[in-house]
């Protein structure tokens, strides 16, 4: 650990992924309530409507989540990071179609403990989208803000339909990483020397021989060799006095057998990135959306939802794309500062619904849905090739495109 960070990072900018089928991933991008900004053959890049460029950008490639970006303060902050990361890019205008659309400057370097693409970006520009509808106005608890006109949050109260479309996603609010034990503690190291990450809430488990309750056999033989005790870590941004979401990055252990490779290996995956809404309305409308799609046959499937989680209290809702890749909608969140934390907590004394507030228990869609793209119901009917692709952090096949970051 380092005295403090090389650059204490303002929020994560968009995340990165790579597909077989482009026309498949816009399918779901629009569907999920992204905009489709560009699309050519080899690229599909698309944003939210608050004034960032790009959220999402998925390259023609192999099935794989490549990384994500964080946004820094200064291009000081780049040129720190080019300076203090082994394989850091030097700091550049950000090219191609990404510059045109936003402009700016970047960094790029592959993680030296997880294996995934990171990117630092500064100076970035987009006007936002207007919003196709108004934001929802709720009568409760007595207070009554909508008086005089009904409530249509859809557009559909007569016909009423089982499609009611995809919600408008406004920001991408964090990414959350599954990484082998042991290589987590490290990973959830690095993104604080690195980016100044801080912990807001964390969780630990007891590995003493008289624990109480006593350690799945399985779980104790995972943290054997660990050397660290910590399950989970939400991380914020260190913005001081300002005031931020709860986690915007997320990290715990990958358990789940099911990602190991044909070698034996297990490599780190993404667990899912989060995209806020308008409204707890707009969370219900995006599930009942996505249901009314894959029903329909689309390669989709309910990884968790709709629920209001405990840390960091969103109302959530999480969707497996195409690849098994989770996709979430979230609202509702909490906002922090430095007066806030970092709370250290029992794992076991999440109970036994999974983390929630109120929502699906871990028996019925649970938290455990999302180890990796692994756990997707649809996975085990991708080609052979995409299977492997998706669960190794192997980037050789994207190498053109990395060196054009």
């Amino acid at each position: 650990m380092t005295d403090r960070p090389v650059v204490k990072a303002k929020d994560v900018a968009y995340v990165r992924f790579s597909a077989p089928d482009l026309d498949l991933m816009q399918q779901f991008v629009e569907d999920f309530g992204l905009v489709v900004v560009h699309r050519d053959d080899d690229v599909l890049i698309s944003r939210g409507i608050e004034a960032s460029p790009y959220l999402h950008v998925v390259h023609r490639g192999p099935a794989k989540f490549v990384g994500f970006a964080f946004e820094v303060d200064s291009s000081a902050d780049l040129r720190a990071l080019a300076d203090a990361v082994g394989g850091c890019s030097p700091v550049h205008d950000i090219p191609g179609v990404e510059g045109e659309l936003g402009e700016g400057q970047r960094v790029h370097f592959v993680d030296p403990i997880a294996g995934f693409v990171i990117e630092a970006v500064h100076g970035q520009r987009a006007d936002p989208l207007p919003p196709e509808r108004a934001a929802p106005i709720y009568n409760q608890g007595g207070a009554y803000h909508r008086v005089g006109s009904l409530q249509d949050v859809a557009g559909n109260r007569r016909p009423s339909k089982a499609d009611p479309g995809p919600p408008q996603i406004l920001r991408l609010g964090h990414c959350v990483l599954a990484v082998p034990p042991g290589a987590h503690q490290r990973m959830m190291d690095f993104l604080a020397d690195t980016f100044g990450l801080i912990v807001s809430d964390a969780t630990e488990i007891d590995l003493s021989p008289d624990a109480d309750p006593p350690l799945h056999p399985k779980l104790a033989a995972a943290f054997e060799n660990c050397e660290t005790n910590v399950m989970t870590q939400f991380m914020r941004m260190d913005r001081g006095d300002d005031f931020t979401d709860h986690h915007s990055v997320l990290v715990f252990p990958l358990l789940d057998r099911r990602a190991t490779q044909a070698d034996g290996t297990v490599d780190a995956q993404l667990s899912h990135c989060a995209f806020e809404v308008f409204s707890i309305d707009d969370v219900f409308r995006g599930h009942m959306s996505l249901r009314a799609k894959a029903e329909a046959g689309r390669p989709y499937a309910v990884a968790w939802g709709v629920g209001r989680h405990v840390y960091g209290s969103q109302v959530y809702d999480y969707w497996y794309d195409p690849y098994g890749h989770v996709h979430e909608h979230m609202v509702d969140g909490d906002k922090v500062n430095a007066d806030f934390g970092p709370n250290v907590y029992d794992f076991f004394s999440l109970g036994d619904n999974g983390g929630n507030q109120w929502g699906p228990t871990v028996d019925g869609t649970g938290v455990h849905n999302l180890d990796g793209p692994q756990r997707a119901p649809h996975f085990v009917d991708l080609e052979e090739v995409d299977k492997a692709s998706v669960l190794s952090r192997d980037l050789s096949e994207l190498a053109h495109v990395i060196d054009l970051l």
